[in-house]
């Protein structure tokens, strides 16, 4: 397998912000931004916009107006790509895909650093499972919306599983195929430099205590009711081309 080193991980700079985004890699060419019409499908349909002052069609806007105050905005991180208002848009513009290329430009400009640390650890284990994990700093926050009843499920769930006959959630990835395409994209050290930007500018806010795991009787760690970490997977050998 042949691997592409990327060392370059910025956007191309255009003259404005719309005209940036559509020139980064992650922009595909059929992207309906010039052709937004304002008429907030997105935003009616994201779960974000819901529960937080998020808005997807004001985002647009802004990127039209070249309004780069947009960089700033904290809730340009309230999105988690769920892709529905790239479904929901009659024009095929996707604000996901606007946020992922403007989330980028904000790191470059070391704005946002601290949103950052809680997936930082994420490729790591990705390359060790093969499938990624719920990070600590939101696992204890899942635990204390959902109750008691969903961390017993959590922690019961190998045992559950295993009375089923079902095997492990973990994919096996014994020839470090994983590992070698987060290495030879130079996932880990964009990681780590982003560790070093954060630490210098001191936004980390560590790792906060799930109290509410805490509080409840039983093993309640979170590696306990992590749906990521139960075991090694049982299926056949993977199809290598």
């Amino acid at each position: 397998m042949t691997l592409i080193q990327i060392d370059e991980y910025d956007t191309p700079a255009g003259k404005s912000l719309a005209e940036t985004i559509k020139a980064s890699i992650r922009t595909p060419d059929s992207l309906g931004l010039d052709r937004c019409i304002q008429c907030g499908a997105c935003t009616a349909s994201c779960p974000a916009a819901r529960f937080t002052a998020y808005n997807p069609r004001l985002l647009v806007k802004r990127v039209l107006e070249n309004d780069r105050g947009v960089l700033e905005d904290e809730t340009l991180w309230n999105c988690f790509y769920c892709y529905t208002c790239q479904l929901r848009c009659p024009r095929n513009n996707s604000p996901a895909k606007l946020v992922q290329v403007l989330r980028q430009l904000a790191l470059n400009e070391g704005i946002g650093l601290e949103n950052m640390e809680h997936f930082l650890g994420l490729g790591e284990f990705f390359a060790a499972h093969g499938i990624s994990q719920v990070p600590e700093h939101y696992l204890g926050k899942m635990a204390e919306a959902l109750g008691s009843s969903w961390v017993e499920f959590k922690r019961d769930l190998p045992a559950i599983r295993a009375e089923l006959g079902l095997g492990s959630l973990d994919i096996r990835d014994e020839r470090k195929e994983i590992r070698s395409i987060l290495e030879g994209t130079g996932h880990f050290e964009r990681a780590e430099s982003l560790r070093a930007r954060l630490k210098e500018s001191g936004a980390s806010e560590g790792i906060e205590e799930n109290k509410f795991l805490n509080a409840i009787p039983g093993k309640n760690k979170s590696e306990d009711i992590n749906l990521e970490k139960n075991g090694r997977y049982s299926g056949p050998e993977a199809l290598i081309v």
